[in-house]
C-alpha cells in the first residue's frame, strides 16, 4: 500500500495567485475558491504515486496541489472544454515545475484521451445527479469519485466497488459549483 499523500502540505506549498489571478491582476473567471477545492481533495484520500483524472482544469490551481500530493511517482491527468483555460493552465503549470500533469482540452461528457484506469477522479464542475458512465469506466475497481451534484448542492464522494463494480455515495459535503461549459446541460 501507497504512502498518503499530504494534500494540507501540497495545498499550503500551492500559490493560489499564481494561478487564481488574470495577467491584469483580476480574479480568474475559471477559478474555484481554494478552500473548496482543499475541501474537495481531501475527500479524495489521495496516495503517494497515485493517479487522478480531473474534470475541469480551470485556473489549474487544483492540478498543481494534485500534482505536488501525488508526487513525481504519480500523474494528474486534467481535461478542460475550453482549450485556452488548458493553454494557459499548463504555461502555468510549466512555469511551477509541474512535470507530472497531463493537460486535454476536451468534453469530459463525451470522450477524453484513454488515461488508463485512474486511482481517483475529482470534477470541478457540477452535474445534474448521476456520476457519468465516462468518468466511472475512467476509475479502477475501489477508486474514489468526487463529484458536485447540481440537483442537491453537494460535493459527494463515491467509491467503485472492488468487487461488484457498483458505485456508491459515501460521503457529501455543501459547496457551489460551475456548471458545465459544452453549451449543454451537465448529465444529459
Amino acid at each position: 500500500m501507497r504512502p498518503r499523500a499530504d494534500v494540507g502540505g501540497a495545498f499550503a506549498r500551492t500559490d493560489p495567485g499564481r494561478y487564481q489571478r488574470a495577467a491584469d491582476g483580476s480574479p480568474y473567471p475559471a477559478s474555484t475558491r481554494p478552500d473548496v477545492v482543499l475541501t474537495m481533495l481531501r475527500l479524495l484520500d489521495l496516495a503517494q504515486g497515485g493517479t487522478v483524472l480531473e474534470i475541469g482544469t480551470g485556473s489549474g490551481f487544483a492540478t498543481a496541489v494534485l500534482s505536488r500530493a501525488v508526487g513525481d511517482g504519480g500523474a494528474v491527468h486534467s481535461v478542460d472544454v475550453d482549450p485556452g483555460v488548458v493553454a494557459r493552465a499548463q504555461e502555468l503549470l510549466a512555469a511551477d515545475g509541474r512535470t507530472n500533469v497531463h493537460l486535454t482540452a476536451g468534453d469530459a461528457l463525451r470522450a477524453f484521451p484513454p488515461v488508463g484506469p485512474v486511482d481517483r477522479l475529482v470534477a470541478f464542475l457540477s452535474v445534474a445527479a448521476e456520476v457519468p458512465p465516462l468518468w466511472v469506466a475512467a476509475v479502477r475497481p475501489g477508486g474514489l469519485l468526487v463529484v458536485p451534484r447540481r440537483a442537491d448542492g453537494r460535493v459527494v464522494r463515491h467509491r467503485l466497488g472492488p468487487t461488484d463494480g457498483v458505485l456508491r455515495a459515501e460521503r457529501a459535503v455543501e459547496a457551489v459549483f460551475a456548471e458545465h461549459r459544452s453549451g449543454r446541460a451537465p448529465g444529459t
